[in-house]
């Protein structure tokens, strides 16, 4: 099953960018709580693949790097979670990293 969904679904010869978005709420009032859980997994990866965070754009925090040779594109939202959509909409994002 697996070969016939890389064979069908998942092989190219460029490495998709993958872009992985971690949701919280900005501000010392949240740091440790369960509203940051998405915050801390993406200083953590960003951390143990050597993904510098250290780009604002679009009311986000932003880095990018590669896990092996696929592109990584890392975000945090700098809006509550309610508004995440304010900081990720698709045509920023796409636009921002030239994804398009």
């Amino acid at each position: 099953m697996l070969n016939w969904l890389s064979n069908r679904c998942l092989c190219t010869l460029v490495p998709r960018p993958w872009l992985f978005v971690g949701l919280g709420n900005p501000g010392n009032k949240y740091a440790g709580t369960r509203h940051n859980v998405g915050f801390e997994m993406i200083d953590a990866f960003a951390e143990s693949q050597g993904i510098p965070m250290n780009t604002a754009h679009s009311k986000a925090i932003f880095g990018k790097g590669f896990v092996g040779e696929v592109p990584v594109f890392l975000a945090k939202p700098q809006t509550y979670m309610n508004l995440s959509g304010e900081s990720v909409r698709k045509q920023d994002v796409l636009i921002f990293f030239s994804l398009s």
